[in-house]
């Protein structure tokens, strides 16, 4: 779902849209975005910053909401990506404004963020205003799995995890472009050339095996640049065990074959 290019929101994908914030009221629906294998919807405006109608993006969260309400493990989030993949997505910001509104909109070091759901911001049509030029990053959608209060994640789970999360794509416009893919596993990403990158894998015996980084595109597509992740492949490892990383990744994504 492209937002101003507001991007296709799949996301996740990766947003990847943390559970999104309730509605304190309900507003009157939004336009949902078609489900088709590329949902566009262009925004166009004279400000010199990058910018997005909040009423595209509340609807679009309210849609991408349906597929992951019954899919516990995965997350749908909006994220701001670089035309140009390898750009730095540190330092970023959103805020929020409109005639009655001014709110700032936390953006995470992948660029995730959060879409509040917002009654009057969405009656006054207020306008999400990214702290950089127009055209250089645009806005998105990314499902991830969720990450683990924890830290520990069993791998049990990262399977049924890594199901949802295709089965939430293909169920929200990109059945095609998914039609022949399997998950085969998970990546932890960090950033490119962290030394300290690193999970363990927790044996039945309780022994720990170490799984390297390499480096690789966080998430399904290409649309990113390079980072540091460990990539957890299902096939290579016992079915009963627990992965636990030595310092909480960035985000997790899902291998495709």
């Amino acid at each position: 779902m492209h937002f101003p290019r507001l991007a296709s929101w799949t996301a996740a994908a990766a947003c990847a849209l943390a559970t999104l914030s309730p509605a304190r009221a309900a507003p009157p629906p939004a336009p949902e975005p078609a489900a088709s294998d590329t949902q566009h919807v262009d925004v166009q405006g004279a400000l010199d910053s990058e910018w997005g109608s909040y009423r595209r993006a509340y609807g679009a969260s309210a849609f991408f909401e349906r597929f992951t309400r019954t899919r516990p493990l995965i997350q749908a989030q909006m994220q701001v990506r670089p035309v140009a993949p390898d750009a730095p997505l540190s330092g970023l910001s959103l805020s929020l404004v409109g005639a009655k509104t001014r709110l700032e909109i936390p953006v995470d070091a992948m660029g995730l963020a959060d879409v509040p759901q917002l009654k009057t911001a969405y009656d006054e049509d207020a306008v999400l205003r990214l702290n950089r030029p127009k055209g250089l990053y645009w806005f998105a959608g990314r499902y991830t799995i969720k990450p683990r209060p924890d830290g520990v994640y069993d791998a049990a789970l990262l399977r049924d995890a890594c199901e949802q999360l295709i089965d939430a794509q293909r169920a929200s416009g990109y059945r095609g472009r998914l039609f022949f893919k399997k998950c085969v596993g998970i990546k932890f990403v960090y950033p490119r050339g962290d030394a300290a990158a690193a999970v363990d894998f927790k044996g039945a015996d309780g022994q720990l095996k170490a799984l390297a980084p390499v480096e690789a595109h966080p998430f399904e597509d290409d649309s990113m640049g390079l980072y540091s992740v460990v990539v957890y492949r299902f096939a290579e490892w016992p079915r009963a065990g627990q992965l636990v990383p030595r310092k909480p990744p960035m985000a997790i994504g899902t291998l495709y074959e």
